[in-house]
């Protein structure tokens, strides 16, 4: 009976902290040289992605960044976009927000989604590119990996030059070697993996998020902001990211 009970509240203390750590939050600050073959003024880029069900703390708006990206799953099915407007309104006191769909994002009214995405100013992108800053040499590409497109890694990158500096950023990293292979993009972003979220030692359903140099690419993939299904992590942390992008003179290799 007495181990019945230490094992009972062993689980008891286990849930307890796995769901305190789904709510814990950690800012990782990355400083990240991209090569420039003409030069731009460095630029502080918010990334945040999967942020599912959680709402956006006040301590956020202190960040200093000229860019908020959302890197998909704003929200999942059962979110009242009063929240998500909310959230919204928030990031955009930072900078202006650019968005890119997640594999939960089209699980509510897509319409009444893009008003508020309209009324907060959110910049959607679906399978293009954007000037970053008004940069004309700085692009920011933005691939919509859930909606079947067979040229949609084309079209994304329509309107990028040789000689432009890349970001690309989409919601799922498992597209990270077909858009080297094919436009070698100066840094890559995701999120969707949420680390594993609960990670037993080395071992979780996927890989723990991570900023790394792979093959000549810079890639981030972020354990994201917050969880699905089970409001649990464990083993991995919630994060966002301040990307301190900084010109570094070299030929461009897209």
């Amino acid at each position: 009976m007495k181990q019945i009970y230490q094992l009972g509240l062993a689980a008891s203390t286990l849930l307890l902290f796995m769901a305190k750590n789904a709510f814990d939050c950690k800012r990782r600050t990355h400083e990240v040289p991209l090569p420039a073959v003409k030069p731009f003024e460095p630029i502080d880029l918010l990334f945040i992605s999967d942020i599912h069900r959680r709402r956006i703390p006040e301590k956020m708006m202190e960040e200093k960044a000229d860019v908020v990206l959302i890197g998909g799953d704003l929200l999942e099915g059962g979110v009242p976009l009063a929240r998500v407007e909310a959230n919204l309104k928030k990031l955009s006191r930072i900078a202006p927000v650019y968005f890119i769909w997640g594999n939960n994002d089209r699980e509510t009214d897509i319409e009444q989604l893009m008003d508020v995405f309209k009324r907060c100013g959110v910049e959607v992108l679906a399978n293009r590119s954007v000037e970053l800053v008004g940069n004309p040499h700085v692009k920011l590409v933005g691939n919509d990996y859930f909606r079947f497109d067979p040229d949609g890694l084309k079209r994304s990158f329509a309107d990028v030059a040789a000689d432009d500096t890349v970001i690309f950023a989409t919601h799922t990293p498992f597209v990270f070697e077909q858009v080297e292979k094919k436009y070698a993009p100066h840094l890559l972003l995701a999120g969707h993996t949420h680390g594993g979220q609960i990670r037993f030692g080395p071992f979780g359903i996927y890989e723990k998020g991570s900023f790394r140099k792979r093959n000549g690419f810079v890639e981030l993939v972020s354990n994201g902001f917050g969880t699905t299904h089970l409001h649990l992590r464990l083993g991995t942390q919630g994060e966002y990211h301040l990307l301190h992008l900084v010109p570094e003179l070299a030929d461009s290799h897209i």
